[in-house]
Parts: structure tokens; C-alpha cells; sequence
């Protein structure tokens, strides 16, 4: 079957990127409690690019298959872009509330449109896995919109407490301390394995939906980069932040290759013994 070719910025590594900014979302949270650096912004920055990428995709109808995805994002994305909110500061406080309740409405808009505007062409073409293979039909449509209404219940409480938590932590900052050295180390590992655990289905269900599909989309460069100036300004560690810097970087680089690792375990176990999501199923 021939590859269908989307729209740049979906390809392998901007997703494993992107499973990676979700999973160190609690590290994020952590580093900016009694902060000042405002190293948050780059987290909020990241987000904010990702999601207007996705909804340029989706309002030019070139995601294919993966316009099944925002639905189940709208729910996940919602959450973790709570990792950014914290600051030391009620200017910080307040951009980083209202910046990141923006970009939970964005995912929400987009997750509504997709399934408004997509996803009926792909009625009798779209492959998702839900407890074996299935095709996109008007009744698994109507299926994901039941589910799109609890995501987008669950994305307005997510828009509340996005601009009510940095202004609490604000205003108890003197109840408080700022989380010492070894919290925030500790932070990056153990959190990043939690989200790991919460969000595996959702990063297991939409390689499947790439693979089954014969997705193939081009690196988007300027993503990579803000992730990379992302991961660059997170203070950690406020002593030997080059040391923190380099440590978050083997960490992202450890979470890429369990995520491929598994995969490619999937995809040996089901008998093709291949080593890319993207040779998946052909």
C-alpha cells in the first residue's frame, strides 16, 4: 500500500518530542515554584507552537488518520500544560496562567474542528485500534463525540485551575518554600516515568494509527528547536544548571528510546520484526 504523505512537523521525531515535553510536565511544575527565572515560558512556548501547528493541520484537513487524535488530546494535553503555570512572581504568575488556559482552549478548538471537518472523508478509510482494528465509521463518529464532550468538560476545569493555581501559589508564597535541589532532580526521572504510565495508551494508540494508516510526514526543524530552547531553560538544579541541563537531555534521550523500543517489541511480537513505526503493518 502507498504512504500517505501529511502535512510536515508530524514526523517521528517531532512526536517522540512531543511525548517527551508531555512527560516532563511535572519537572516543569516543580522547577518554577518560587521561581523568578522565567524558564516556564519556554514550556509555554513549546505548547504554543505545537498546538497552532495542529490546528493549522487540521483546518487545511492534511492529518489523514490523525485527525482521530485531538480527541483523546484535548483530555491529555489539557492536563499536563498545567506543568507550566508556576512562578515566583504575580507577573509570571499571571502570564503563564492566562497563556496556558489559552492554549488548553486552542487544543479544545482544534479537537472540536477536527472532528467537525475531518474525519467524515475518512468514513471507510481510517484504521484506529480499540480492542482489535476497526474502521471509522458514522458510528464510532458519534462514538468519539460522546467522548469529546467529557474531554472538553474535563479541558474547562483544566482552563480554571490553569489561571487559579499560580495565583493560590501567590498568594500563599510565604506558607511555602521552594522545592530544595534534590526534589527537582528527583522530579525529572520519577516524573517523567509516571506520565510515561498514564500516557503510553495514548502514545501506543496514535503510532498504530500512523503505522496502519502508512503515515509519513517531514521533521518540522523550528519545533525541534523550541523544544530544544525548552529543555535548555528549565532550572532544575540552581547550582550547576549546565550539569541539569545535560541531564535532562539523557533523560529525553532515554524516554525516546523506551518509547521505540517498545514499539518496535510490538511490532517483532506481531510478527514483522521491524524497527519503525513507519514499516509498521506494510
Amino acid at each position: 500500500m502507498s504512504t500517505v504523505q501529511i502535512i510536515p512537523g508530524f514526523s517521528l521525531t517531532n512526536r517522540w518530542l512531543l511525548y517527551s515535553s508531555f512527560m516532563l510536565a511535572p519537572a516543569q511544575f516543580i522547577s518554577g515554584m518560587g521561581n523568578n527565572c522565567p524558564s516556564n515560558l519556554g514550556f509555554l512556548a513549546y505548547n504554543w507552537y505545537t498546538q497552532i501547528a495542529w490546528y493549522r493541520a487540521i483546518k487545511a484537513k492534511q492529518l489523514h488518520a490523525l485527525s482521530l487524535v485531538p480527541v483523546h488530546l484535548n483530555l491529555t494535553f489539557a492536563i499536563t500544560y498545567l506543568g507550566g503555570v508556576t512562578s515566583g512572581n504575580i507577573v509570571m504568575g499571571f502570564l503563564l496562567g492566562f497563556g496556558t488556559a489559552g492554549v488548553i482552549v486552542l487544543n479544545s478548538v482544534a479537537a472540536w474542528t477536527s472532528w467537525a471537518t475531518n474525519q467524515q472523508e475518512g468514513f471507510g478509510v481510517y484504521h484506529f485500534f480499540f480492542f482489535g482494528w476497526r474502521t471509522l465509521t458514522p458510528g464510532w463518529h458519534k462514538f468519539i463525540l460522546l467522548w469529546q464532550i467529557g474531554d472538553s468538560l474535563m479541558a474547562f476545569c483544566c482552563v480554571i485551575a490553569a489561571i487559579g493555581i499560580p495565583i493560590t501559589l501567590l498568594e500563599t508564597e510565604n506558607d511555602y518554600k521552594t522545592p530544595p535541589w534534590y526534589l527537582r532532580y528527583f522530579a525529572i526521572p520519577i516524573g517523567a516515568a509516571v506520565m510515561l504510565l498514564i500516557g503510553f495508551p495514548l502514545i501506543l494508540w496514535t503510532e498504530f494509527i500512523v503505522a496502519r494508516n502508512h503515515i509519513e510526514s517531514a521533521t518540522d526543524m523550528i519545533a525541534v528547536w523550541v523544544f530544544v530552547a525548552q529543555a535548555g531553560s528549565s532550572p532544575y538544579l540552581k547550582e550547576g544548571i549546565s550539569w541539569a541541563r545535560s541531564n535532562e537531555a539523557i533523560y529525553t534521550l532515554a524516554t525516546m528510546a523506551v518509547i521505540q523500543g517498545a514499539l518496535s517489541y510490538k511490532s517483532e511480537a506481531m510478527g514483522h520484526g521491524t524497527h519503525t513505526t513507519e514499516q509498521m503493518w506494510r
